[in-house]
């Protein structure tokens, strides 16, 4: 719990930190809202029936609206998976920054020192991103494809409630192993940060043996991380059934509401990566298998004069 302590404290203190990366987080998205919103307004040709959305989902009113103005609405939509893409790029570029941040507690927030950490470490964080996707998708997704035989092959002796709760197992089994391969992703991470490693595949098994031999200790908290997360969402989605979006107030309210959310998101990313740092630094770590030396064997002929003038 020391870390946890520790760790929370220095994230409250990097105020200016959560700032920025809320701030870019703020204008990467008004990209995308802004002409979304002129480009709504300038369709809805004045209708009433987009007020009513903001009370109650109407899927009707959303496909027409959809399939007479899917032409214009459809390169925004591009442009925000796009922009889904660039957030998981930034995500892999802040980390240097902020684990660099977090290895000087006691010195005074610096914008320039934070881009160098977040370039430095660049090339690094992304090749490791790599190896953890492919670890995700082949490790994480043999559940799918294993839960998808299994159904096809007992089709027949269950009900459509036993099939669901077979899917469901084995996506429960996709989820916790794809956030345990996410998990030691960001110890690799700390791992090549503290110990200056560069092979990515390398520092994805030294984490890998860290985090299995500690799991309450490194696993056991990035599920508390994402437990609070999803905490969060759903006192946003209680407050959203509570206060119904009737007028500019509402409007207004369930606006700020939703940026303290996303303001909250960047707090509890920065912390886990600050909590990876702090419980790494505490963790054992594993006893580096010593290598053989070679024995050399004295020999019984005398050794040659450095200098052949001297015999």
């Amino acid at each position: 719990m020391n870390a946890l302590r520790l760790s929370l404290q220095q994230t409250r203190q990097s105020f200016r930190l959560l700032w920025l990366i809320y701030g870019i987080t703020l204008v990467l998205g008004l990209l995308v809202a802004l002409p979304l919103y002129n480009t709504l307004k300038a369709e809805d040709q004045n209708s009433l029936a987009f007020m009513n959305l903001l009370k109650e989902f109407d899927y009707t009113v959303y496909s027409d609206f959809m399939h007479r103005s899917e032409r214009t609405i459809a390169p925004l939509m591009s442009v925000g998976r796009w922009l889904g893409s660039l957030y998981v790029f930034l995500s892999i570029f802040f980390a240097g920054g902020i684990l660099l941040r977090f290895s000087q507690p006691y010195n005074a927030f610096s914008n320039g020192l934070f881009w160098q950490g977040c370039a430095h470490y660049l090339g690094r964080f992304l090749r490791l991103f790599g190896v953890t996707l492919l670890f995700v998708l082949v490790g994480g997704g043999l559940w799918l494809v294993i839960g998808s035989l299994v159904s096809v092959a007992v089709e027949d002796s269950f009900t459509e409630r036993g099939l669901f709760w077979i899917g469901a197992g084995f996506f429960a089994l996709f989820v916790l192993t794809a956030t345990l391969f996410l998990c030691i992703g960001d110890y690799a991470k700390v791992l090549m940060f503290r110990e200056d490693e560069r092979g990515a595949f390398r520092a994805f098994g030294q984490a890998g043996r860290l985090v299995l031999r500690n799991l309450p200790r490194t696993y056991g908290l990035y599920w508390l991380t994402i437990l609070i997360g999803s905490g969060l969402f759903g006192i946003y989605f209680l407050l959203d059934d509570l206060i119904l979006m009737s007028g500019w107030l509402t409007i207004l309210i369930m606006f700020v509401i939703q940026q303290l959310l996303i303001f909250a998101r960047v707090a509890l990313k920065v912390w886990w990566v600050g909590l990876a740092y702090t419980s790494y630094q505490t963790l054992p770590k594993p006893v580096p298998i010593p290598r053989q030396a070679l024995l050399i064997m004295p020999t019984t002929e005398s050794e040659p004069p450095l200098n052949p003038l001297a015999s």
